[in-house]
């Protein structure tokens, strides 16, 4: 059981997990009966919130989807099987299948509803109560090093357009960009490491980047030391792969 904090501030650092809703049915259940599943098998590593924020895709009305505008305060877990939640479904495919249920209170609308700019697909979001908050787009949620917040910050102020943590091929799931650039004609994915790659991995590319290429990815790898060292450096070239005049540069 857990206890979510009685009065949200911009500076709370209770955690928020942020989650899709694919189906107003199931957004139906938060605001009625106060509960809301993850399949067990999709679930991230860690649940466990103070808060669990929803995501509204594209099957909801045009003024509510692509954005965080609900949330609520969680007051518990338990693991169950979809027939046990939800009854009348008997038939459903993944009917024997195991869900958390997590027991939140009655749902709040946000201050402030967080969009997503370029209408995307997101699953799970961890971050914090402050940061969704403050949040004015998506792409402010994810909580990730200082080297990449400072790059964050700069392209944001650079007005490049810009995604984080973007999927780049539906049939590669396990390659998705720390940073997305768009440009007129090019776009580019920023993988960004811990450490530099050993010099012989250097003379070829792995071989994801080539199938990243056939999709019409520039790949550039870089490490949080680079980044740190100079954001806004990393910011012009960037932005100059994708032909995107930074101003003041």
């Amino acid at each position: 059981m857990m206890k979510a904090t009685s009065s949200p501030t911009a500076r709370d650092e209770s955690p928020v997990l942020v989650v899709l809703v694919n189906d107003p049915a199931d957004l139906a259940r938060v605001r009625e009966e106060h509960w809301y599943r993850i399949p067990l098998d999709r679930a991230p590593r860690r649940i466990a919130a103070d808060y669990l924020a929803f995501y509204l895709s594209g099957a909801f009305p045009p003024e509510e989807r692509w954005q965080v505008a609900w949330y609520a305060a969680v007051r518990g877990y338990r693991i169950a099987t979809r027939r046990e939640l939800i009854p009348t479904e008997p038939k459903h495919p993944r009917a024997d299948h195991r869900y958390y249920q997590v027991l939140v209170a009655a749902p709040e609308r946000l201050p402030r509803p967080v969009p997503s700019r370029r209408l995307r697909r997101i699953t799970f979001i961890p971050t914090t109560l402050a940061r969704l908050l403050q949040a004015e787009e998506i792409n402010d949620l994810w909580i990730r090093s200082s080297a990449q917040e400072r790059l964050w910050a700069a392209l944001k102020q650079a007005d490049v357009e810009v995604e984080r943590q973007y999927p780049l091929d539906e049939e590669l799931p396990q390659y998705v960009a720390d940073f997305a650039l768009f440009g007129p004609e090019r776009r580019l994915a920023v993988l960004v490491a811990d450490e530099p790659r050993a010099a012989n991995e250097l003379h070829e590319a792995p071989p994801a980047d080539y199938l990243l290429a056939v999709g019409a990815w520039i790949v550039v790898r870089v490490t949080m030391a680079d980044i740190a060292a100079d954001p806004e450096g990393w910011v012009r070239r960037l932005a100059d792969r994708v032909g995107v005049h930074v101003p003041g540069t």
